[in-house]
């Protein structure tokens, strides 16, 4: 097998593999690669794993409808059940943030992933509401890692001018879920109950684990930032012959301009205290901003739509369709995004969603029940922005505005604070609904929604096109 050839003037061969393998060398050749093969291997890697947990988040409130007409659970407890499972998230994120910053990517998402696995199959076995809750806690605090660290270390893996094609892929795969998560709750909990929908997650989520086990490479960013060059190298090396082994050249490396970045290496004094540093803290504050609103978001439409059906007189298999039929914006919604991720920039990109949902979603609310073509049709535009709005922040956004020193820290920590969204959310909903209706929800929505959107705009750095290392510097806490 030939070693991939290298250009350079004036340096010897000991200089050049110096160069090639220090940290800037790792991510210029990793920078360099076409998009091909081995960034699609990767990102079906994680794709399997986020299609796994969004799956469980999006049959929730079809569980819960089922949970609630049937008299297991009451309206006080759903909300209890959807806030307990933002709390495990939240946990699952720092928690996740801190095991993929400390001992890599690959062992954080591994640990996470089992974790959700299991707990999502003795949840299927809970004997009363509470017992589920409390499990439900237990299966988020995997979600809660799972995911975070897929859509926050897909960016150490793939070119620039291509990062939000990828990510919006990654998005595009997780969110064939809703519609799918929907239309199971309508087919199976009938039939077989809510538990065999947990069963089932839990053993494709299992499946997912061994899959990415046998085959996800560590990420040679994280590895180089951590010393272990020769581990990152390899990786390289064969993510190169990959290519080569087809006829396709790589470009030449500028072993000049690396030359002159080869000291700037990632600090591996970085901590939580970095993301608060006076180079970071408006770039965490603007994408907290970001996921606080998209969680806000798809946890009132998701958890809660279904619910408010019911409260309307409409029965829970005719508000499940209507469900199914509005989410199957979400892929779209994600199928436009992969076209256009790459074509404007980021940060108007959300702002320009967060005004166009704070509109759409107040409307649809205020459509009467038996006008179904219209409670589905603006239900559909409603999540086809919505969701081209969450992946651009959650995959696209997120993993480009982080270090690598403390990416998954980064990501851990926005995923928090989204979180929070989740954890407060339900008990406002629930009283505003039972004692105001449905578009007060969502105008209530909407404000806030327009508040974090003037945050992004100041506090947020457009990152369209640029290198990882362009975007961030090496950071300390200092």
């Amino acid at each position: 097998m030939d070693t991939p050839s290298y250009h350079g003037e004036r340096l010897s061969s000991t200089e050049k593999q110096a160069i090639r393998i220090s940290y800037p060398g790792i991510a210029a050749r990793l920078d360099r690669l076409p998009s091909g093969t081995w960034h699609r291997k990767v990102m079906f890697l994680f794709g399997g794993v986020v299609f796994c947990d969004c799956l469980d988040m999006y049959v929730g409130g079809g569980i819960l409808a089922q949970l609630l007409q049937n008299g297991w659970s009451t309206v006080d407890l759903n909300a209890v059940f959807a806030s307990i499972t933002m709390i495990g998230y939240l946990l699952g994120a720092l928690f996740a943030g801190y095991l993929g910053d400390r001992f890599g990517r690959r062992k954080s998402l591994l640990f996470s992933t089992m974790l959700f696995s299991v707990m999502t199959f003795l949840a299927a076995f809970a004997p009363t509401m509470e017992t589920l809750i409390v499990m439900r806690g237990l299966m988020g605090v995997g979600l809660g890692g799972a995911l975070p660290g897929s859509y926050g270390a897909l960016s150490e893996y793939t070119p620039p001018l291509v990062r939000g094609r990828y990510a919006s892929w990654l998005g595009l795969i997780g969110n064939f879920s809703p519609p799918l998560g929907a239309l199971l709750t309508v087919l199976v909990i009938p039939i077989f109950g809510w538990q065999a929908i947990f069963i089932g997650i839990s053993l494709i989520s299992l499946l997912a684990w061994l899959i990415l086990w046998r085959y996800l490479p560590e990420s040679p960013r994280w590895l180089a930032s951590k010393g272990r060059y020769a581990e990152a190298n390899e990786i390289v090396l064969s993510a190169e012959r990959s290519f080569l082994q087809q006829g396709i050249e790589l470009p030449e490396i500028d072993y000049a301009a690396l030359l002159k970045t080869t000291q700037q290496e990632p600090t591996k004094k970085a901590n939580w205290l970095s993301l608060f540093s006076k180079r970071m803290v408006k770039q965490t504050i603007a994408i907290s901003a970001a996921l606080f609103a998209m969680n806000l978001m798809v946890y009132t439409i998701t958890n809660w739509t279904p619910t408010i059906f019911v409260l309307r007189g409409m029965d829970t298999t005719m508000s499940i369709g209507i469900t199914v039929v509005m989410l199957l914006g979400a892929p779209f919604g994600i199928f436009l995004l992969s076209i256009f991720a790459d074509k404007h920039d980021r940060k108007k990109g959300l702002i320009v969603c967060l005004f166009l949902l704070a509109i759409f979603a107040y409307v649809w609310s205020l459509i009467p029940m038996d006008n179904i073509f219209a409670l589905m049709s603006v239900g559909f535009i409603v999540c086809a922005i919505l969701y081209y709005y969450s992946i651009l922040a959650c995959s696209v956004y997120l993993g480009e505005g982080f270090p690598t020193e403390i990416r998954l820290r980064g990501s851990g920590f926005a995923h928090a604070i989204g979180r929070l969204a989740g954890i407060i959310s339900p008990y406002a909903i629930a009283f505003l609904l039972q004692s105001y209706g449905a578009p007060a929800v969502f105008l209530t929505n909407g404000a806030v929604l327009i508040v974090l959107a003037i945050i992004i705009g100041f506090c947020g750095e457009e990152t369209r096109g640029k290198s990882l290392e362009e975007i961030n510097t090496p950071t300390s806490s200092e």
